[in-house]
């Protein structure tokens, strides 16, 4: 009875520090991906995926590109055939004759992180591709301490994804968050000079700021490959037994 005891005792301890750890890490903000994909996923074969342009509430044009050179890497380990945005774009004009359906699609994503079905049926017939997966942008920002304050830069991203097929199934979701901070801005350090800005002067003091754009959608993206879809192996046809059979 006592070895029992001191066995479920060293269990009840050992799942403690393991929940203990995992509240840790959440507060941290490690576990900050959620995801979601349809139990049909695996009847499907996907060939090809247009990334549409991200749907920022301010039309960002910069952050749209910034997540198009981010998404690149990840995706091309997915063994799809990817049409990025700044092509998917390009096709789309072409398409509906302008920005309108950019606009619609836009509003859209903006609404719901994805577009309906009767759209993504439009999109993917126009764009030749099996599905469309689109990127809305709820938190993107860079904060940089002030000459004379003492503090971390720090660059902060907050996205959600959505795969869409050529039929208007929703397959696949996510939800991210990153922040990356730069080095301690200290404000006693001294300045080296100052420079022109559209707002007047500013001191320059040496110190580094906040990280690159690049520098937070990578790690984040990397992530979310972990659980998109990823396209089947081709299967190989099995090898004739000797004499044919």
């Amino acid at each position: 009875m006592k070895g029992w005891v001191g066995s479920a005792l060293v269990l009840y301890a050992t799942l403690l520090a393991f929940s203990l750890a995992v509240a840790a890490d959440d507060k941290k903000g490690k576990k900050l991906d959620v995801f979601w994909t349809s139990p049909e996923m695996g009847r499907i074969a996907l060939r090809s995926v247009a990334l549409l342009p991200a749907a920022t509430y301010d039309n960002d044009f910069k952050a749209e590109k910034e997540i198009e050179v981010a998404w690149g890497p990840p995706a091309r380990t997915t063994g799809y055939r990817w049409l990025y945005s700044t092509m998917s774009k390009d096709l789309l004009r072409r398409a509906f004759g302008g920005d309108s359906v950019l606009s619609a699609v836009r509003k859209t994503v903006l609404k719901d992180a994805r577009v309906d079905s009767l759209t993504a049926r439009a999109l993917c017939a126009a764009l030749h591709t099996s599905a469309v997966f689109t990127i809305l942008v709820d938190h993107w920002e860079q904060i940089e301490m002030e000459w004379n304050q003492t503090g971390k830069p720090s660059t902060t991203v907050g996205l959600k994804g959505a795969l869409v097929d050529s039929t208007g199934r929703l397959l696949w979701t996510a939800s991210g968050a990153a922040t990356l901070e730069g080095p301690m801005h200290n404000a006693d350090s001294g300045t080296l000079g100052v420079k022109s800005s559209g707002l007047g002067t500013e001191a320059v003091t040496g110190q580094g700021g906040a990280p690159a754009y690049q520098e937070v959608l990578a790690p984040l993206f990397t992530r979310w490959m972990t659980s998109f879809p990823a396209r089947p192996a081709p299967q190989v046809p099995a090898t004739p037994a000797p004499g044919g059979f």
